[in-house]
């Protein structure tokens, strides 16, 4: 069951502003047996202001739920309240060098905090050639991961996602595209939990099972080049190569060395081109 709640409200006669919005929101969602799985409230507040730059403010709040997914069937489990703050900037989109940035304060469903950062840049020197560069990286004090049979390992985790994208039209009918995608996950194993099998309940802590260590990395790159070429109206010619890796997850390297393994240990190098011609008028 369903039960939600939008307001948007867009002023443009704001004292030295183009425009201000405000929207909030309440989520209220409910599983078959009656239990509150998705619940949230949030409240926003944007200003645009007179020379196009973007500030922006999100409360959030998030009630005591139950979690009835994770776990996969093996017991759901309560999930304590939570509070989260986001503030963003965006500089004018329309200049050759715009900037934005962003910083994520939240509570992991344990409670420790999650922090999130993000910040690009767009570089448009003229009308044919366009670059994109966004970096962003996620500090959490308690990334939760269902182990199995209702056991739980939460993690202390440290992630970096860059991505960059250029864009070049040779002319009006040829252009070239370039991807490049990383994203690389440490994860280190701190606490762990079980699901109270005879209660619903918060998680239980408990000793480490066994001697294995839960830790684990993530590294994973891909790269494409793709050159397109409109050889007549709806008709195309298509050269893309694409690169693409994906390390085992015992790969403890710094992020620099695990940037450079993955680019060099690719599981993924091939080039495909493909024509498509659209027959009669």
């Amino acid at each position: 069951m369903n039960l939600d709640y939008n307001f948007f409200q867009i002023e443009s006669d704001a004292p030295g502003l183009r425009q201000r919005t405000t929207s909030f929101f309440v989520t209220n969602q409910w599983n078959t047996a009656g239990e509150p799985v998705r619940l949230g409230m949030f409240l926003n507040r944007g200003y645009n202001t007179l020379d196009n730059n973007t500030y922006d403010i999100s409360l959030r709040y998030f009630p005591e739920r139950i979690d009835d997914r994770l776990g996969r069937g093996t017991g759901d489990f309560k999930v304590q309240g939570r509070y989260g703050l986001n503030l963003g900037f965006r500089t004018n989109p329309a200049d050759k060098l715009a900037f934005s940035f962003d910083l994520n304060l939240d509570q992991d469903e344990l409670g420790p905090a999650r922090t999130g950062a993000s910040s690009g840049i767009t570089w448009r020197p003229n009308d044919r050639f366009s670059s994109d560069l966004r970096l962003d990286y996620t500090d959490r004090e308690a990334l939760l991961v269902h182990k199995g049979s209702g056991a739980y390992t939460s993690f202390e985790s440290h992630q970096w996602a860059p991505r960059l994208e250029m864009n070049y039209f040779i002319n009006a009918w040829q252009q070239l595209r370039f991807t490049l995608q990383w994203t690389a996950l440490k994860a280190f194993e701190d606490r762990f939990w079980q699901v109270d099998s005879q209660n619903l309940d918060f998680l239980k802590p408990v000793a480490k099972p066994n001697d294995a260590s839960d830790s684990f990395t993530i590294s994973r790159l891909t790269f494409q080049a793709r050159y397109r070429w409109e050889i007549a109206p709806l008709s195309d010619l298509f050269v893309v190569y694409t690169r693409g890796s994906n390390l085992p997850a015992n790969s403890f390297e710094t992020f620099q060395d695990l940037l450079v393994q993955s680019w060099t240990d690719r599981v993924v190098d091939t080039l495909a081109i493909k024509l498509r011609y659209r027959f009669g008028s």
